[in-house]
């Protein structure tokens, strides 16, 4: 189980977290900002030896979309990340909580078989002791707890 996590710091050679929205390059869709420890903490090796350093990053929820992070014009898609961006169309696991190891497919088993789910309950509680890690293991950044909701509705409609 994690319980802490320490990154070595790279110089902060650019800006902090991004402000805003921007949008992206590919899709167009707005993207938000996402914090240099997360890319530093998720990137493949060779990814990371192309960066100057790992902040003034956006992170591209959308689905459909190719595009992981982007930073004015360096682009990083799927292949230089080392976990699987569950958003991502077509993402198996499509993990929606990289701190607890909650799936789409864990959240649908569990509504197949009982008819309902207890995934936010559990990342609840976990939240509370362990703890979670989501600026570094979420690939956006952030908590999960929003696009977890959405998850289960979106399974909810097909189960």
């Amino acid at each position: 189980m994690f319980t802490a996590f320490k990154t070595e710091e790279k110089n902060n050679c650019c800006t902090p977290q991004p402000k805003g929205k921007v949008e992206c390059p590919s899709c167009h869709e707005k993207a938000k900002g996402v914090l240099g420890k997360t890319l530093q903490h998720l990137l493949k090796d060779d990814a990371k030896a192309k960066l100057s350093c790992f902040d003034g990053f956006y992170y591209c929820k959308t689905a459909t979309c190719k595009v992981v992070y982007f930073r004015n014009n360096e682009i990083l898609t799927q292949d230089d990340v080392k976990v699987v961006v569950g958003l991502k169309e077509g993402a198996e696991p499509a993990t929606v909580c990289y701190c607890f190891g909650w799936s789409k497919e864990k959240i649908k088993a569990e509504l197949e078989a009982a008819g309902k789910t207890t995934v936010l309950e559990d990342i609840k509680a976990k939240m509370q002791n362990p703890g979670c890690s989501c600026e570094i293991l979420n690939p956006s950044g952030g908590c999960c707890l929003g696009d977890v909701s959405k998850a289960i509705k979106e399974i909810q409609e097909i189960v």
